[in-house]
């Protein structure tokens, strides 16, 4: 039986849509989901430049020849082999903020809008640069002037058939597109052998999160892709005493070449995996520009103000990097 809907309330009944005494119920807090973690930003060094474009020296071997010598020779001077200068240029980034004067004062929820409008620049500021550097923007010195992202300087790794090729590897211009194609451990072990043969192995693997998605499933033995042979391993851990679980992860890829961390990054450009030795590329602001503090004049009853990030991204060892691009994932 279906119970009856009951009729509206009598007239002149004081009911609380209408009632002005009713205090409002405000949470207390402030919650926010945008997440502020940067891998790239956090894992290197900070070493800091002088000027607006920052040079640097990459010295190389001559390839290793065994030349039988006569006894008694006579000295043959070899040409000496020069260092390689390269350089990047420093990029302004800057995030601001404008609160009036009664805003600062009221009750409010929260700390004082000023100063946490400054910390949620600050945030936004890092993902900025974690989206600079991991891209594939060139480098200019016309104002406003642009660093060279990551994938610029990227000689080793692997391009999709056709039209595609590297970078010149020096700042100055990105990869040209080729077919995508599927993720496959070929190709990841491809760059960390050219990478090896160069001297240095990248121990950090950035990605998006469909490509650690994908990369999990290259470890499976079943499912796609089924043709890999690589066997998974811990997939199932149960004991008497605990439930199973069941690992769908993978964290760490140990490669021929050694180990490499697969780290998921919500800042990296789409289809593209970079392979990155963290002792060969160091982030370089100029001085007291390092995510520093504003505060602009006045121009009336509010405040104003910014957090500022100058520098540039440098890479020591362009060829001991990689970057994989044009993923179908």
């Amino acid at each position: 039986m279906a119970l009856p809907v009951m009729s509206p309330a009598p007239a002149n009944t004081y009911i609380e849509t209408t009632a002005p005494n009713v205090k409002e119920d405000l949470a207390d807090i402030i919650y926010q989901i945008d997440k502020d973690e940067t891998p790239m930003v956090s894992m290197l060094d900070s070493v800091g430049s002088e000027q607006v474009m920052t040079e640097w020296l990459v010295q190389e071997l001559y390839p290793a020849a065994n030349v039988p010598q006569p006894e008694g020779f006579t000295a043959a001077m070899s040409p000496a082999k020069k260092p390689l200068r390269l350089n990047n240029i420093c990029q302004i980034l800057a995030r601001t903020v404008s609160v009036s004067g009664t805003l600062r004062v009221v009750n409010q929820v929260g700390e004082e809008e000023y100063a946490r409008q400054l910390l949620l620049r600050g945030q936004e500021l890092k993902r900025d640069l974690e989206l600079a550097i991991c891209s594939e923007s060139v480098k200019t010195i016309a104002d406003p002037r642009a660093l060279a992202g990551f994938q610029t300087w990227c000689t080793v790794g692997s391009v999709g058939a056709g039209a595609g090729a590297f970078p010149t590897g020096d700042g100055t211009n990105g990869h040209t597109p080729g077919t995508l194609r599927d993720l496959t451990i070929t190709l990841i072990e491809d760059c960390l052998q050219a990478n090896f043969n160069n001297g240095e192995v990248p121990s950090v693997a950035l990605m998006s999160a469909n490509i650690k998605r994908y990369f999990s499933v290259l470890a499976a033995t079943t499912g796609a892709p089924t043709t890999n042979p690589i066997v998974q391993q811990n997939i199932l851990m149960s004991s008497s005493a605990q439930p199973v679980t069941m690992n769908g992860a993978v964290d760490v890829y140990r490669s021929n070449f050694g180990e490499l961390s697969l780290i998921p990054d919500r800042f990296i450009p789409a289809h593209v995996i970079e392979l990155v030795n963290r002792n060969f590329i160091e982030l370089a602001p100029l001085p007291n520009r390092d995510m520093i503090e504003q505060e602009y004049g006045k121009t009336g009853d509010n405040t104003q103000g910014g957090i500022v990030w100058e520098g540039t991204l440098r890479v020591t060892a362009p060829k001991a990097q990689a970057t994989v691009w044009d993923l179908n994932q």
